[in-house]
């Protein structure tokens, strides 16, 4: 029994349609490379891996005689992996380089929602000039061969005073690993004191390191 595949990309995460028709069937075996189905056809499957998967298809009638084999190939191409970069604290009225990263950027079409406040949200480092409010960007990208997509977002935070966070998430992720003071740098003369819940003073500098950073 011949069987069909289509989709309108082949990517993870993106349902293929598997089609055949035949008559007097009593059960479907599929084996799409990475699992079994006995489904009905026509139905859907989304790949959650790359890779190139070898679908072969049998059925069985009421009598349970089977059919031979018949198979096709399909191939899932990986959706990109692109970083917006590390959320920011600027000063207000000032700018700003995205710092986004994407191997192979002349493959893929870029664009940054929303486009506010960017000189061009085409490029994959865009200047940013925002307003007093924060602004949450999302960069999406499309591989220009496979029409597969990913995204990221990052965050722009305009301040004009001091904000002192109170916790980080050091997990090397790329996002609020370090502590930053924003607006720290307008006071070059000030110490960094931390101290414990029980107001005993465990760390002092005036030297930003240890992850501290200013903006």
């Amino acid at each position: 029994v011949p069987f069909t595949i289509a989709a309108d990309t082949l990517c993870i995460q993106k349902p293929v349609q598997f089609a055949a028709t035949a008559l007097g069937v009593s059960r479907w075996n599929w084996n799409l490379g990475n699992s079994s189905s006995n489904q009905l056809p026509p139905f859907t499957y989304s790949y959650t891996r790359a890779g190139t998967f070898n679908v072969l298809l049998t059925i069985t009638d009421a009598n349970g005689c089977g059919s031979p084999a018949s198979n096709n190939s399909i191939t899932i191409a990986p959706n990109p992996t692109v970083s917006a970069g590390p959320d920011k604290y600027i000063s207000v009225n000032t700018s700003t380089t995205l710092d986004a990263t994407l191997a192979n950027a002349n493959n893929y079409s870029i664009l940054w929602t929303p486009s506010a406040y960017l000189n061009n949200p085409a490029l994959l480092n865009p200047v940013s000039t925002p307003d007093q409010d924060p602004v949450i960007y999302t960069i999406s990208v499309v591989d220009k061969t496979s029409l597969c997509t990913g995204s990221d977002k990052v965050l722009i935070t305009p301040v004009s005073k001091l904000y002192i966070p109170t916790a980080i998430t050091p997990n090397n992720d790329g996002k609020n690993d370090k502590w930053v003071i924003p607006g720290l740098a307008l006071y070059p003369e000030a110490r960094v004191v931390v101290f414990n819940r029980w107001g005993e003073k465990i760390f002092e500098t005036k030297s930003l390191y240890w992850g501290f950073v200013h903006v």
